[in-house]
């Protein structure tokens, strides 16, 4: 919406879509042209990959998937959509870490101060994890979280036990990890895709929970 006496930016499309360069009149360059196309038809963007449009269609399955309806306010005001819920997530048994045994800990190593995680993988251990997932390491693949970092609030713990799909590949920097797109559970609404460690997750056989193949 724009306020009273701004221009309405569909009007400026509007008037973009009658002008046209022509050089009897012309007091400016040919790359006005090239501007006033840009204005009337937007910036050239790149297709799809056939991963993204993947992306992009099963999460809009899985919106529809959720999707109740939605319902228009008599008086004006935003529309509620009503949504499904989920079946509830695993129950992790996590509590946080004793102060105790937090002090013993910090004692043993003074440099540590509270952090609290694992050793990372080495060059070596990391190629033979990711070798031994080439069979089914794709964007599609059903999967289940199996393990987990150490976190101060259990948020990485909470994790194990959930489902999804793998939902991108990063990048030759980070090949031991990868994005889930994690099943929504209970009165969840917002969908979660966080980065996890390949040796946190197992492929496992489930159907996905809606029809989208991967276009070829």
């Amino acid at each position: 919406m724009t306020a009273p006496g701004e221009p309405d930016p569909d009007e400026g499309r509007a008037v973009a879509g009658r002008l046209a360069y022509d050089p009897s009149l012309a007091t400016v360059t040919e790359e006005f042209n090239e501007l006033i196309a840009i204005m009337r038809d937007g910036a050239a963007t790149k297709p799809l990959t056939p991963e993204a449009q993947w992306r992009r269609d099963y999460h809009k399955a899985m919106f529809n998937r959720r999707l109740v309806g939605v319902q228009p306010d008599l008086f004006g005001g935003k529309p509620v959509t009503h949504m499904r819920k989920a079946a509830p997530g695993p129950v992790i048994d996590w509590k946080p870490e004793p102060v105790e045994e937090k002090l013993v800990r910090i004692a043993r190593d003074p440099n540590a101060t509270f952090g609290i995680g694992r050793p990372g993988l080495s060059d070596e251990e990391k190629a033979v994890l990711i070798g031994s997932a080439a069979n089914w390491l794709r964007v599609g693949q059903r999967v289940r979280i199996a393990g987990s970092s150490v976190s101060y609030d259990g948020r990485f713990e909470r994790r194990v036990g959930r489902k999804g799909v793998v939902w991108r590949l990063c990048s030759p920097v980070f090949a031991d990890h990868l994005y889930v797109y994690l099943d929504l559970i209970g009165a969840e609404r917002v969908e979660k895709t966080p980065m996890v460690e390949l040796r946190d997750v197992e492929p496992i056989d489930d159907p996905l929970l809606v029809p989208v193949p991967l276009p070829l």
